[in-house]
């Protein structure tokens, strides 16, 4: 099925911060519940081991993506004393991010709206992102790579979409999903408890946006094409599909670093 970039609700200027953040939220414990990253936890810090980097930071970090269910694992697997992990987004869900700082100092955030595709120099670090990487068309996530290379940063893209009919039609049933989970997310938010059971438009763009971010997703042999078309000298790059039990779908993902004795 070819890739086709139709509109996600979340993404536009108009839409709500209420909106946002109750979809942001609601996706960032599932992420967090199910631990639905911890299966590419070992390629993440072998990245971060080979290249150096002591400094992550996270981009589209919507609700603060995987990082609190993820910190530990990556500490008693890495060699580096990773000493932060940096939360940015260019619409940054500040309730969440201080709730997840609150919880894990080691996790610090930007307040200011980030351009991932114009990351700041001084915010320095190995860049990740998680289910997030396919909002961006092709043209702009080549920017988004050209960057960290020009930065000679590391770069880990994580995508739990695919553009497979069984996550096409697990994401009709998304919706059940909300109505099931947000009692326990928190913190509690009774704008949320609304927009959930009473006007249902956090289920319904939870579903529309998960069904157009499989749509959106790129494919391993698109990501080394675009890999391809990028001035990225001594990077080592690392692409593919992480599969996750007996079926035929699981976590894409690209990873691109310099290694340690290249870098100047």
């Amino acid at each position: 099925m070819n890739r086709i970039h139709f509109f996600e609700i979340e993404d536009q200027g108009w839409c709500p911060k209420v909106l946002r953040d109750g979809v942001t939220d609601f996706l960032q414990h599932i992420v967090q519940s199910y631990h639905l990253y911890q299966p590419i936890t070992q390629r993440l810090v072998k990245a971060l081991d080979q290249s150096g980097h002591k400094l992550i930071v996270d981009l589209c970090s919507g609700g603060a993506g995987p990082w609190l269910s993820l910190w530990q694992d990556v500490l008693k697997q890495s060699d580096n004393q990773i000493l932060s992990v940096t939360l940015t987004d260019l619409y940054p869900n500040l309730d969440a991010f201080r709730a997840a700082h609150t919880q894990n100092i080691g996790i610090v955030f930007c307040t200011e709206s980030i351009n991932a595709m114009q990351v700041p120099r001084e915010i320095k670090g190995f860049r990740t992102f998680f289910s997030s990487f396919h909002h961006l068309k092709p043209e702009e996530a080549k920017a988004v790579l050209q960057d960290a290379v020009d930065a000679k940063t590391g770069i880990a893209i994580f995508e739990s979409t695919q553009r497979h009919p069984l996550l096409l039609l697990y994401m009709l049933l998304t919706p059940f999903l909300v109505w099931l989970n947000t009692p326990f997310i928190r913190p509690w938010r009774w704008n949320r408890i609304f927009y959930t059971y009473f006007i249902p438009l956090i289920p319904f763009i939870v579903m529309f946006d998960g069904i157009v971010s499989c749509l959106r997703t790129y494919t391993p042999e698109e990501l080394k094409t675009m890999v391809d078309s990028i001035s990225a000298p001594y990077y080592k790059w690392d692409i593919g599909l992480q599969r996750i039990g007996i079926l035929p779908v699981g976590i894409t993902y690209m990873v691109g670093y310099m290694q340690k004795n290249k870098v100047n």
